[in-house]
């Protein structure tokens, strides 16, 4: 099993998914869609070592996963969408996004806020280098530490003659 990042680039600093040869399609801000590197090297693997092979993008799997969020998870997606809400109803801001703001980790206490979304869009926020452990392979305690809060307590969703129960706004 191999795992790597839609955004793996060449030694030269080519996108990986750029070497399948399809045209890159870009978002509203002109940013590549990072889509296919795993497909890509999947084949190659295929055709080099002659064994099989297959890629799957956890993007999707991520989509069909809510029943396994954390507690932490849902909680703050309520409140970034009631603060969305709330800022659309005042109209008071134009051009803003709901940020999460961590106030402490032990115990954890995370608040919504506004913030220029020129300031986020085109920005790129990496995994801090001091959290990889020395081997390249793992991550220190203090990334458990950070994430520990945000994966805490399962929630069972609801289920309604075997479907799940969603919130629906009217």
């Amino acid at each position: 099993m191999i795992a790597i990042s839609e955004g793996i680039r060449t030694a030269d600093g080519r996108y990986v998914c750029e070497l399948a040869g399809e045209g890159a399609s870009h978002d509203v801000f002109g940013h590549k869609n990072l889509t296919g590197a795993g497909k890509f090297l999947a084949n190659v693997i295929a055709d080099r070592i002659g064994c099989k092979t297959r890629a799957i993008e956890l993007n999707t799997l991520q989509r069909c996963s809510a029943h396994v969020a954390s507690r932490t998870d849902i909680t703050e997606a309520y409140q970034a969408g009631g603060a969305a809400t709330m800022a659309a109803v005042r109209d008071e801001e134009t051009a803003k996004m709901v940020i999460l703001k961590r106030l402490s980790t032990k115990p954890y206490l995370c608040v919504t806020d506004l913030a220029d979304i020129d300031q986020i869009a085109n920005r790129e926020k990496m995994f801090p280098r001091e959290w990889i452990a020395a081997d390249g392979f793992g991550v220190t305690p203090e990334f458990v530490q950070y994430v520990y809060p945000l994966i805490q307590a399962e929630l069972t969703p609801v289920y309604i003659g075997g479907l799940p129960r969603h919130i629906a706004l009217n």
